[in-house]
């Protein structure tokens, strides 16, 4: 039953039961928040549902108290009672009216719980917005209002991380759930103890470093640090530790959100809780600058291509979609010109100071695997059934970086339909390719730019 009052409603909570650090961090489609147990109750999680409800990302409010969901209506006898709770380490249940990042006003129904070990609360959050005009909305300035995307940070310059040299060592002890949650000096993502192991909270340095919100990446795996370059030996290597339940140090060829590639000397360790048991695994992020790691570090892909062109023959070059259209010698043709010219190619397409043909698009040195797929892509529709063996490197849309990936995938297929030529130039340049081979890249090139705008 519900009772309609001028002032909130206040519920007083008899439920005594003990919630774990490990739940109140656990995925759960309930709004939760998790703040330390400690005046002034600052923010140490949150999660997707509950960005949904109040309108702010982690990564805004993380360090900060919950007042900035206070308003006028706010006060009254709960938000004392609650306060009041806090302050005795007591559960609590209550109504309050607070206001979402837009300054709309809403009905929260929060519960409050002191987590086992006594250094957190988790709330609960359950909101339902008021549009009988009951309550005002509070105005918000455009700046108030206005927000900017993450963009991923160079966690291998000291400017922008002091500990870039240097990290907190943990060898020779276990980690403690508590000791995760509080690190806020080192890029960390946490997942769930169980296969396929979800990714449940990462911090704020790791979310700067990565360029990610933690509402993307929630519920997702670290498969969306993976690209062409990742090597598979060292991700199993790191996965059999975690099924052993033992630290692994392995470095890897990453990427962060939209494309940009970066050297990860990544450290994964088993995480317990209060009574040992184990509660999930971190991955603690070490960005460097360099460790041998090259543009030859994707010649396999392309040698794949390349023999696949090497054993092309008119019985296994079938070819879906745009291709089909086009004969299979000009569809060979076209892709071994690509393939045997892409090192030149990339580099045009990414250079930021072009001295020819600088009216043509171009994309930021930083996306160049992004380039270097779309181009591997063009390739591999041109041979069909030819280069089946070859790795298709399109993300799946449920990956947060499918549409970065799209996007430069586009702008390089712009820049190569702009850039083919097949008459000889003023200048004296040859064409590039015949106009049956033209056609053919052409179209796919098309096909690529039309399937990116379903993005």
């Amino acid at each position: 039953m519900v009772v309609k009052s001028k002032e909130p409603l206040l519920i007083i909570a008899e439920d005594v039961s003990i919630l774990t650090l490990a739940d109140a961090l656990g995925l759960t489609d309930d709004a939760r928040i998790v703040t330390r147990s400690q005046p002034p109750y600052s923010i140490v999680h949150t999660n997707r549902a509950w960005c949904e409800i109040t309108g702010y990302k982690f990564t805004e409010v993380v360090g900060n108290t919950c007042s900035f969901l206070q308003g006028k209506a706010t006060v009254g006898p709960a938000l004392k009672a609650l306060q009041k709770a806090l302050e005795a380490q007591k559960p609590c249940h209550q109504v309050l009216l607070n206001y979402r990042r837009d300054g709309t006003p809403f009905r929260n129904t929060i519960k409050c719980e002191l987590v086992e070990g006594g250094m957190f609360f988790a709330g609960t959050l359950h909101g339902e917005v008021i549009t009988d005009g009951s309550v005002a909305p509070l105005k918000r300035t455009r700046e108030e209002l206005e927000r900017k995307p993450l963009e991923p940070v160079n966690y291998a310059n000291p400017e922008n991380y002091p500990n870039a040299r240097k990290r907190q060592r943990r060898e020779g002890r276990n980690v403690q759930l508590v000791d995760v949650l509080t690190n806020m000096t080192d890029p960390i993502v946490l997942c769930a103890k169980d296969p396929p192991h979800q990714i449940t909270h990462a911090n704020k340095p790791w979310l700067e470093m990565c360029g990610y919100d933690l509402e993307e990446v929630e519920g997702l795996t670290n498969k969306i640090l993976t690209g062409p370059e990742t090597d598979k030996e060292a991700t199993k290597r790191l996965m059999d530790c975690v099924r052993r339940r033992e630290p692994s140090m392995q470095t890897l060829v990453n990427y962060k959100k939209g494309g940009v590639r970066f050297v990860n000397k990544v450290k994964t360790m088993p995480v317990l809780d209060d009574n040992d048991d184990l509660a999930g695994f971190m991955s603690m992020l070490h960005e460097v600058d360099d460790f041998g790691f090259d543009e030859t570090s994707t010649e396999h892909l392309w040698n794949a291509l390349q023999q696949r062109l090497e054993c092309a023959g008119a019985n296994n070059t079938s070819a879906e979609g745009a291709a089909a259209a086009h004969s299979a010698a000009a569809r060979v043709e076209a892709a071994r010109k690509l393939v045997g010219n892409h090192v030149a190619v990339v580099g045009d397409v990414t250079n930021p100071n072009p001295v020819t043909q600088t009216e043509l698009p171009r994309v930021g040195a930083e996306v160049r695997s992004y380039v270097e797929q779309a181009m591997r892509e063009v390739a591999r529709r041109l041979l069909g059934r030819c280069a089946a063996r070859c790795l298709d490197e399109r993300l799946e849309r449920t990956n947060p970086a499918y549409a970065a990936q799209q996007v430069v995938w586009a702008a390089t297929a712009e820049f190569l339909s702009a850039r083919i030529q097949v008459a000889r130039l003023p200048s004296g340049r040859a064409p590039d390719m015949s106009p049956a081979e033209a056609a053919a890249m052409g179209a796919v090139l098309q096909e690529i730019q039309e399937e990116a705008k379903t993005v």
